[in-house]
């Protein structure tokens, strides 16, 4: 019964342990695995600690049914005092040879990308950021999920 009883605690442990450096994660679903241009995602972050440093993940969910290697948004950073940067990501989804860089099996792949690393944030206060795919059809189908994760730099 000890036994038992020292696993689910060691299990415990570090089921909690993995996510103690987590400081935000937002991940959104979208519908029917279609991310429209004209429906663009919004994260908000609260910042308290304008010393913090980060390390800022974007995390993309796709599925096999995404027709080309690389994937691009268009992020829009809102600060605290009301200034706005726009900037442009692409993320590799599968190589030349058409495997994809995400893990899973099956046709849903997670790929987890370190966008910023060692960032800090430099005002205290509400940042928001309103990402919008940017590929050249209008609605983009193969990508179910995208979501932000800023974790305390180690």
């Amino acid at each position: 019964m000890k036994k038992i009883v020292w696993l689910i605690f060691a299990m415990v442990l570090v089921c909690t342990s993995c996510n103690k450096n987590v400081f935000y994660s937002d991940i959104q679903n979208l519908p029917d695995e279609k991310w429209d241009i004209k429906k663009p995602l919004t994260f908000t972050v609260d910042i308290t600690d304008s010393m913090q440093y980060f390390d800022m993940y974007m995390h993309v969910r796709n599925t096999t049914d995404f027709q080309t290697q690389n994937f691009y948004v268009f992020m829009n950073t809102k600060y605290p005092d009301g200034h706005c940067e726009q900037d442009t990501l692409g993320f590799i989804l599968c190589d030349k040879f058409g495997k994809w860089t995400g893990k899973g099996q099956g046709r849903i792949k997670d790929n987890k990308f370190l966008f910023q690393p060692n960032v800090r944030f430099p005002f205290n206060g509400t940042y928001t950021f309103t990402i919008t795919q940017g590929m050249r059809e209008d609605v983009v189908t193969g990508i179910s999920d995208f979501g932000i994760t800023l974790e305390k730099h180690q």
